[in-house]
Parts: structure tokens; C-alpha cells; sequence
């Protein structure tokens, strides 16, 4: 999107795992689908001699440190055939492995993927006639590398460089223990909606008997999701330059990762530091039935 302004501009759009922290240039395809979480609302409901239903809910968001890191990069090469194309990709990633291994990165935790073997086509031009023809054959191959160490990526990338392989794709975030960690958060929204309800009967005298869980909804947002891009200048102004062509320069799009915010939920486990990390929630709603009124 371009837009001329004639004083001062800034402008700004929605994007989302290299950038600022770790994201990886997937972040481009991820424009405007910056996830949020799905919470609800309280409601009452029920007519009059039946029993009218309350509603509590809680919302809960935990920050959890990742266990390991996995970082994919792409590689993509052409040959006339479709064994010189594979060949060159492999010595490629046999070159990278090599230095990986150097790392302390172990082989178990390297990974080639291999994604496509397309042919390619090209034009032939003769005289009149523009024939498109068969010129080769495109090898695509990713290499996955997990590692444990945070500032080890740097060395990677490095690494990467020196074999000529650009592309970081995405870096992905390893949590081992969901299970453990939506217990907690589950914990976390029991004890909540408890302190509504006693809250709710001490200060408007509310008696509540609760009747079932009507919603129990656990989500995970990861960091190459949460970055949004942008970009910051101020144009100058032209003025009488009809009959001229005015250049300018390319505008220099970022990304800057942003989290979800703690004040969207009832209780946060693990407040949020600087780095990215990865953010559990959960929302539950638990429906309560109030005492039966009698209509006059």
C-alpha cells in the first residue's frame, strides 16, 4: 500500500516467526493476522418461574520460556538435470551440517526436509516465433536445526552465511509441558471464578448453586504470530513540479513483536519480560443457576 502525503507521514499495518528477536521472513506472509484471544461476556438468562442462569467467567494468560528453539531455513537451487539440482542443494546442506555440528548441535537434531522438484521453463525466441521451453529442474529443501541455547542463533545464522544459505524461514518455539501448564492455568481460573462468586454474593447478596462448565477453551500464541510491521518517515512536499518526475526513495518496511496484553485477562502467570515467549490462555465459563422467581 503507498500512499502520498504532502507534510508528515507515518503508517502503520498489522503483521506477525531474521527480525527483530526471532521471527524469520514467514512474517511477510502473515500480514493483518495478528491472532487475539477469544474471551467472552457475562450474561443472564431465563424467564420468569424458571430458573434464570448466571454466567462467571475467567480468562487466564500464562508466559511460558521455551525449552528449545527450531530454526528452518530454505534452500532452492536449478540444474539441468534433476540430479545436478539435488546434488548442489545437498552438498549445500552437508557444508552447513558440518558447522552445525562444530556448534555442539547434535546430528539427531538436524533435519532435512525435502519440499519440491518442479520443472523449469524458459523462453526461445527465433525469428517470429516465441517457444517456451524445458530448462532445467528447481530442487527445494529445508534444513531444521533445534537448539537449546538462545544465543546460539547468532552462530547459526553465521553459519548459514558461510554456506551461502540466506533464508531463514521461521523460528519455532518448544514448549515440552502443556500438559503442566494448562493445570496450572486451570487452577489459576477455578480459583477466580470462586473469588467472583464470593464476591458477587457478599456485596449483592447473590446466591449462586453452580450447574455445569459451559465453555473450557485453551489456546497457545507463539511470537512468529504476535509481530506487527510498519513503517515511519516523513515526506516532504513538492510543489510546481508538474512537467518533472519526482524519485523517491524506497520507505523501509520493520516489525516489532507485540504480545498479548495482561489487561485483557483476570490473572496472568509469569508476568512478560523483554524477550518474546510463548502465551498459553485459557477461558472458562461456568454457568450457575439463581434461585426460581415467581411472576405476579
Amino acid at each position: 500500500m503507498k500512499k502520498v502525503l504532502l507534510i508528515a507521514t507515518c503508517i502503520f499495518y498489522c503483521g506477525i516467526l531474521a527480525f527483530a528477536q526471532e521471527a524469520g521472513s514467514s512474517v511477510y506472509g502473515n500480514a493483518n493476522r495478528q491472532r487475539k484471544p477469544q474471551l467472552g461476556n457475562g450474561e443472564l438468562v431465563g424467564n420468569a418461574g424458571q430458573n434464570q442462569t448466571q454466567f462467571i467467567e475467567a480468562s487466564v494468560l500464562m508466559n511460558v520460556q521455551p525449552d528449545a528453539y527450531v530454526a528452518v531455513f530454505g534452500y532452492v537451487q536449478e540444474g539441468k538435470d534433476p540430479n545436478a539440482g539435488n546434488d548442489l542443494v545437498n552438498a549445500k546442506f552437508a557444508e552447513f551440517t558440518k558447522s552445525l555440528l562444530s556448534l555442539g548441535i547434535k546430528r539427531n537434531d538436524i533435519y532435512v526436509d525435502f519440499i519440491s522438484q518442479n520443472r523449469v521453463f524458459d523462453y526461445a525466441e527465433s525469428a517470429s516465433t516465441i517457444t517456451e521451453k524445458l530448462s532445467g529442474f528447481e530442487t527445494k529443501k529445508n534444513i531444521a536445526v533445534r537448539y537449546a541455547d538462545r544465543n546460539l542463533l547468532e552462530k547459526i545464522l553465521s553459519a548459514a552465511g558461510q554456506s551461502s544459505i540466506f533464508d531463514l524461514i521461521e523460528v519455532d518455539y518448544v514448549v515440552n509441558d502443556l500438559a503442566g501448564s494448562r493445570a496450572k492455568m486451570f487452577q489459576e481460573a477455578v480459583k477466580t471464578v470462586k473469588q467472583k462468586e464470593t464476591a458477587y454474593s457478599n456485596s449483592f447478596g447473590i446466591k449462586l448453586t453452580p450447574y455445569a462448565v459451559a465453555t473450557e477453551r485453551y489456546d497457545a500464541f507463539f511470537p512468529g504470530e504476535q509481530y506487527r510491521g510498519y513503517q515511519a518517515y516523513e515526506a516532504g512536499s513538492t510543489y510546481n513540479a508538474y512537467n518533472k518526475t519526482v524519485i523517491r526513495p524506497r520507505k523501509v518496511s520493520t516489525f516489532y513483536y507485540n504480545p498479548l496484553s495482561p489487561g485483557d485477562f483476570d490473572a496472568v502467570i509469569n508476568p512478560i519480560g523483554i524477550e518474546p515467549v510463548v502465551q498459553l490462555t485459557l477461558f472458562v465459563k461456568v454457568q450457575y443457576d439463581l434461585p426460581r422467581t415467581v411472576s405476579k
